[in-house]
Order: C-alpha cells, then sequence, then structure tokens
C-alpha cells in the first residue's frame, strides 16, 4: 500500500484533509502529553512535600511582614491572614506537581554538574559521598528542589504575583518589584523548594 493510499480512511476521504487545522498543529503536543505518565506515589509524595514546604515559606514571609502573607492571600482575593496561609499550601501543592518533571528532565544533568565539582574539592568530595551513603535520591532531590524554588520565587514572588494582583484584581500595588519583600518572597520559595525536594526524595526512597 502506498502513502497517499495509508493517509486515505475506507470511505475514501482523507484522514488528514478532514481534520481541523488548529487539531492537525496541536497533534504533536497531544502526543507528548499522552506519553507523560507519573507514578501515583510520585505524585503523592509531591503533594506531601508541597504541603511541608508551605509551611516554613508562610512563616518566614510572615515574620518578615504581617501584609506580605495577606498580599499572598490576595492572589485568591482572600487579603487576610488565614487567607495567606490558605494560599500558601494551595500553591505548594501546585508548585509541587510540575517538580516531578522537572526532576526528571534535570536529575542526571544535575549529578553529573555536582560530580563535576566534587572532583576538585576532597572534603566536599567526603561530605557528599557521606550523604549519599545516607539518602542518594533525597540528596539529590533537595539540591534541585533549592534551584527549583528559586525559580519559583523569581517568577511567582517577584513577577506574576504583583502582576496578577494588579493587572487581573484591580488591586495596585505599593511594593516596588526590586523590593526587599520581593527578596524574601524568593528566599521564602527557595526553602519551600528545598523542603519540597528533600521529602519527595525521602519518600521515594522509603
Amino acid at each position: 500500500m502506498t502513502d497517499a493510499d495509508a493517509s486515505t480512511e475506507t470511505d475514501g476521504s482523507n484522514a488528514v484533509g478532514d481534520r481541523p487545522p488548529y487539531r492537525v498543529a496541536l497533534a504533536p503536543l497531544s502526543e507528548a502529553a499522552d506519553s507523560v505518565s507519573f507514578d501515583p506515589r510520585e505524585v503523592e509524595a509531591a503533594i506531601a512535600g508541597g504541603l511541608a514546604g508551605a509551611f516554613p515559606a508562610a512563616l518566614l514571609i510572615q515574620r518578615w511582614d504581617t501584609d506580605a502573607i495577606r498580599r499572598v492571600g490576595a492572589v485568591f482575593g482572600t487579603p487576610t491572614l488565614d487567607g495567606g496561609w490558605l494560599a500558601m499550601f494551595a500553591l505548594g501543592v501546585l508548585f509541587s506537581l510540575p517538580f516531578i518533571a522537572f526532576v526528571s528532565i534535570c536529575l542526571d544533568p544535575f549529578v553529573e554538574w555536582l560530580l563535576g565539582i566534587v572532583r576538585q574539592n576532597a572534603s566536599l568530595r567526603a561530605a557528599l559521598v557521606a550523604l549519599l551513603d545516607r539518602s542518594a535520591l533525597a540528596t539529590i532531590t533537595f539540591g534541585l528542589g533549592n534551584g527549583y524554588g528559586a525559580a519559583v520565587g523569581v517568577g511567582f514572588g517577584v513577577l506574576l504575583q504583583p502582576l496578577w494582583v494588579t493587572v487581573v484584581l484591580g488591586v495596585p500595588t505599593t511594593v516596588p518589584i526590586l523590593a526587599l519583600e520581593r527578596v524574601v518572597a524568593v528566599v521564602a520559595w527557595t526553602v519551600y523548594g528545598g523542603t519540597l525536594g528533600l521529602v519527595y526524595g525521602l519518600l521515594l526512597e522509603h
């Protein structure tokens, strides 16, 4: 059978030609999405890590400035102390799910980069070997989590949160992008990411 015949349905119609152009364009993306599958244990570990990480992150933000945690709650339209904490836990779960794919993509490059560093430092190599002997996966995912959390802090805490509150909710922000509060947000989300990665790795190892 020729290629032309293969693309023709049994009723003589062209399978590709009958499909809307947007479906043809999105077909590779749809196939890629269908090929992605997560182990339920990974999802459970990520959610547990997200909830665990949200607590110290929220505590750090509140200790810096009570109004800062209220501004997190404003993302969901509840600019209160309780609303801020609930928002942090909700965001902790939300941001934990992409972490599964992040680990899958970055695990090998991160390990290679880490090994390249420790080869040049004997004391650092000894410390890393001791950590890997105790909990190899948790050590690696802890490191990945810190980087992931810092990226979330910049993307959400510095850029998306004030933009969302100002543009979508119509509440003008009084905190400049480069204010110290934004730095605290990045630190808090980095703590979130480290805790997320640590819990995620520990739960998958046991």
